[in-house]
């Protein structure tokens, strides 16, 4: 009890110790980390790219050596996809600058293959084309700007023409390949990478029209507060994660010059549309599209599913300078709604050959039909206008009016991420909390090692010697069932054990040569005789006809952990051909005594061959003669000595086997969710592998599932 006294008090100074220096101990570590990331600027390449633009571009570099190629931002792609070289015809010297210049693989020593894939992002808006896909280096800006440039990252390489140039993704969606491995967007590996504070962007399309032409505006981890005019409304991820950046368009007006004003959308008549810079255009239901066609004098046109504009409506359109507002809201009516308002020189652009249906470069309006809500789409031309700030850790995204004013300045502003604190304080309390984790942790394992010490000395007691007495193991003992009998010596006595009473001296007209008297419970007054022979008295005539039952002989163990108590007796089944084997009590050359003897167990008795050590108060109490009667310990049952079984040396049965098969772990994968890690729950990109045939090789249309 005193080393447990002792041990229990190192324990809990120990605790003490742990939960001081958790508190404390861990603080001067945190004020010393880096600094927190800052967000990263993704210049503009001062191009203006396009075949239904023109679009303020953005410079990536790809491959090993660095090509660099001018993109578009996709807030609904997390890969890269750029033109391969074959997306221009042979002979034609301006195709590659105007798609933004071709990356060729064959050329990169970084490029790793993944197989061919279909372009299905915009599969809802009839917008396909096959691409090339692998992992390759991946960098922001020009060469030698500084920009971040990530490892492995995946490329998809296309040539068909529905998309003109290629795109950076900005969403945090996971990409997965059949049969493969998923990856992480770049926008996730830059925030795991801790280049970015948070797995979020910030992002204006730029225009032609304002100033002297502005340029798109792309922030990483953050937005450029400069940009923009805040509103204070959020918008939540929608439950699609294929489509999270859904809006309420409540309702639709426009002014002219004159301050006359049109409906055309009314209120009440609201729809949800999905924001997506990938695409160029909004998309909106025909009643809407019908009501722009009246009040902007316009005409759809059925070969190109466009709104094509000629020179005398574009004189007459600049003249009445309408304006439209959109009106937005969480829902499709109601609740708190902000107003974005664009001027028709945001509807004033061009399209170019080779777009369906367009023989030359010709003036039209960006609006398309919709076929139904999957379809509605608010595109680049509306974020022209608006900043869109996208929080994906989050889940929840803003639209503000962009601010356009000569002395615009840059101003990042970072978006903690959610496992990030943004006050010293907080970091303090994060620091706190680390080191109280580590300190229970370590609690645990100083408890489970005393007890696992504890038992351990309790079980190590049993086998110590007490008092120059050596206890032999419960095992010895126990199996020690069919032994042949030990010799007669000195070194052999101490297993022998005395009688709970005072041996009293021999009847010499019944006592052979070198037999003493044992203590033994039996029926009638056996003081004055011998032991039995063999052990065996249901058929000696000690016993009247009436009382010679089966009985095995009595013996009695010694306890060396209580030797200031009485022996202790333990009645037992001994088999009895077995453990005679080898000696013959009844001859004189054969020791009369047994120098070693097997653990005595009785029918009644709770113990068992198993190694279950005895209670403490078996170990340490003193035993109490039997006050029975002596009939009440002979067995009732009156039948023929019997040979016991011969002892199992193995198990009983060979035991059985499970076969275990190998589990095939090959398939599309799971999406990622963005909950993991600090991102919130999304749905993974699936890229499904493309079966070509002989003749023309076309995608298998189901890469990108979502």
């Amino acid at each position: 009890m005193r080393g447990l006294r002792a041990a229990a008090v190192v324990w809990f100074a120990q605790c003490v110790l742990l939960v001081q220096a958790s508190g404390y101990g861990v603080l001067p570590r945190a004020a010393s980390s880096s600094a927190a990331p800052t967000p990263v600027s993704v210049s503009p390449s001062q191009n203006w790219d396009g075949d239904d633009g023109p679009w303020s571009s953005f410079t990536i570099q790809v491959g090993t050596p660095v090509q660099d190629v001018r993109v578009f931002i996709s807030s609904n792609n997390a890969a890269t996809w750029v033109v391969l070289p074959t997306g221009c015809n042979v002979g034609d010297s301006g195709c590659s600058g105007d798609r933004g210049l071709a990356f060729n693989p064959n050329t990169s020593s970084t490029w790793s293959l993944h197989g061919n894939y279909e372009l299905s992002t915009e599969q809802n808006l009839n917008l396909s084309a096959e691409a090339i896909f692998g992992n390759d280096t991946l960098g922001l800006g020009i060469q030698g700007s500084g920009g971040p440039v990530l490892q492995n990252q995946v490329i998809g390489a296309f040539t068909d023409d529905d998309f003109y140039l290629g795109y950076f993704g900005v969403n945090s969606a996971v990409i997965n390949f059949t049969n493969t491995e998923s990856q992480p967007s770049y926008l996730t590996t830059l925030k795991d990478k801790n280049l970015i504070p948070s797995v979020s962007f910030g992002y204006t399309a730029g225009n032609q029209y304002r100033l002297k032409q502005v340029l798109g505006s792309l922030t990483l981890g953050g937005y450029d507060a400069g940009r923009f005019t805040p509103n204070g409304l959020s918008f939540p991820f929608a439950e699609d994660g294929s489509r999270s950046l859904m809006v309420g368009v409540q309702s639709i007006s426009s002014t002219d010059q004159t301050g006359t004003n049109s409906v055309l959308l009314a209120t009440g008549n609201g729809f949800m549309a999905y924001v997506d810079s990938t695409v160029a255009q909004i998309w909106l239901p025909l009643e809407a599209c019908q009501a722009f066609e009246k009040a902007f004098g316009i005409t759809f046109d059925e070969t190109s599913q466009l709104y094509l504009v000629n020179e005398s409506l574009h004189t007459q359109l600049q003249a009445q300078n309408s304006s439209v507002t959109f009106e937005l809201g969480a829902g499709t009516s109601g609740g708190k709604t902000i107003n974005i308002t664009l001027p028709y020189d945001s509807f004033d652009l061009l399209v170019e050959p080779p777009n369906p249906g367009v023989a030359n470069n010709t003036r039209y309006f960006p609006l398309r039909r919709a076929a139904n809500d999957s379809q509605y789409t608010i595109g680049r031309t509306f974020l022209q206008e608006a900043y869109l700030t996208v929080d994906w850790e989050r889940r929840n995204f803003s639209i503000s009016q962009c601010l356009f004013d000569d002395n615009m300045q840059q101003t990042l502003v970072p978006i903690r991420s959610n496992a990030t604190s943004s006050s010293s304080s907080s970091g303090s309390s994060k620091g706190k909390t680390v080191g109280i984790a580590v300190a229970v942790v370590v609690i645990v394992l100083v408890v489970a090692g005393a007890l696992g010490w504890f038992f351990w000395r309790k079980h190590q007691k049993s086998k110590n010697v007490t008092k120059g007495v050596e206890t032999p193991p419960d095992e010895v003992v126990r199996q020690g069932f069919a032994k042949g009998e030990l010799d007669t010596g000195n070194d052999n006595q101490r297993f022998e054990m005395p009688g709970s009473e005072p041996v009293k001296p021999p009847q010499a007209n019944h006592t052979p040569n070198g037999w003493v008297n044992e203590k033994a419970t039996y029926p009638g007054d056996r003081s004055g005789m011998a032991e039995v022979e063999g052990g065996d008295i249901s058929s000696t005539p000690e016993l009247p006809l009436s009382q010679r039952h089966q009985m095995h002989g009595f013996h009695e163990m010694y306890d060396p952990s209580a030797p200031s108590m009485a022996p202790v007796e333990l009645p037992g089944v001994i088999p009895l051909p077995r453990e005679m084997e080898g000696s013959n009590p009844t001859s004189p050359a054969s020791s009369p005594r047994r120098s070693a003897r097997s653990p005595l167990i009785s029918p009644r008795s709770p113990l068992s061959q198993s190694s279950r050590p005895r209670s403490w108060k078996t170990r340490f109490s003193r035993p109490q003669p039997s006050r029975r009667s002596t009939q009440e310990s002979i067995p009732s049952q009156v039948s023929a000595p019997t040979s016991p079984p011969k002892p199992s040396r193995g198990p009983s049965s060979a035991p059985s086997t499970e076969v275990f098969s190998p589990v095939s772990r090959s398939g599309t994968g799971t999406f990622r969710s963005d909950n993991e890690g600090p991102a919130s729950p999304r749905v993974g990109l699936i890229l499904s592998p493309i079966s070509p045939d002989d003749d023309n090789p076309r995608p298998n249309r189901s890469m990108f599932e979502r």
